[in-house]
């Protein structure tokens, strides 16, 4: 008998198990695979895109001035994470709520590559240089998010230019109280706010509201922080190698290693505002 798990088979697994746990991941644009050779500690450059200028007068005889797109550059460094388990042929046959110990474990690995991704996005968005300080530590007011998504973007506020505002789960339980979430009678609250699905608690303003606790509480100043985030702003490119599996007879279990590539970064400055009590 054959007792060998199959690597394919493992690789598709997790694959699968990560589609749905994206919350961070869900907001940033997947930009293909890193390029073959890099490896961990390299520096990747991301192009960031300005808008172009203002239009300016036309002046008869006068040639209209040329503008090409203002790039500016950002070198972020290549991450590598590995981690690996074991299975032991005694727990093949062994479940757990229904779920056998296999599936429990590539489950936990599929948590821990989203959240692998997820940490390092949530490093470089507090970085971002767009902020506005709200009053209370692990509380956000309605009118704080107006006035920070009118500070930080004006009157480009389209509910359809936005990705998400994502809130530690201490944030997120003031939402459940806040009439401009709840109440039935605001034109823009919708059935549904505060049941979690996949993470998003409802919308604001139209805009997902999405619940999560990675990198969304500075545990050295004990506050939240949140991120209001911009389609296109949060970007990433990741390259999964199929994951190893090898047999273990004097233990009689095998062993499964995976590693995952990463670089990650902020592609457009001006999509992104942090909110939080301590902006300095």
């Amino acid at each position: 008998m054959n007792n060998f798990l199959k690597s394919e088979v493992i690789t598709q697994m997790i694959n699968e198990q990560m589609k749905g746990k994206e919350k961070l991941m869900g907001l940033a644009s997947d930009m293909g695979n890193l390029p073959n050779g890099v490896q961990a500690g390299d520096t990747f450059t991301m192009i960031k895109v300005a808008h172009l200028g203002e239009m300016v007068d036309l002046v008869k005889g006068q040639t209209i001035a040329l503008e090409d797109l203002q790039t500016t550059k950002s070198s972020e460094v290549i991450e590598h994470k590995a981690k690996g388990f074991q299975l032991y042929d005694i727990e093949r046959e062994t479940t757990i709520g229904g779920k056998s110990i296999l599936d429990k474990k590539i489950a936990d690995m599929a948590d821990i590559r989203v959240r692998a991704i997820e940490k390092s996005l949530g490093e470089k968005l507090a970085k971002a240089p767009l902020k506005y300080a709200c009053s209370e530590a692990d509380t956000l007011l309605a009118r704080e998010i107006n006035t920070a998504l009118q500070t930080a973007f004006g009157d480009a506020q389209d509910t359809d230019e936005f990705a998400g505002i994502v809130v530690n789960s201490r944030v997120a339980t003031g939402f459940y109280a806040m009439p401009e979430f709840v109440k039935a009678d605001y034109t823009f609250t919708k059935d549904g706010n505060g049941v979690v699905r996949g993470g998003v608690i409802g919308t604001f303003r139209g805009i997902p509201v999405i619940m999560s606790d990675v990198t969304t509480y500075d545990t050295s100043k004990s506050e939240c922080v949140t991120f209001i985030i911009k389609k296109g702003a949060l970007g990433y490119k990741k390259v999964a190698g199929e994951v190893e599996v090898a047999r273990n007879a004097s233990k009689k279990c095998d062993e499964v290693y995976d590693d995952l590539m990463f670089v990650t970064g902020v592609i457009d400055d001006t999509g992104v505002v942090v909110v939080r009590k301590t902006i300095a």
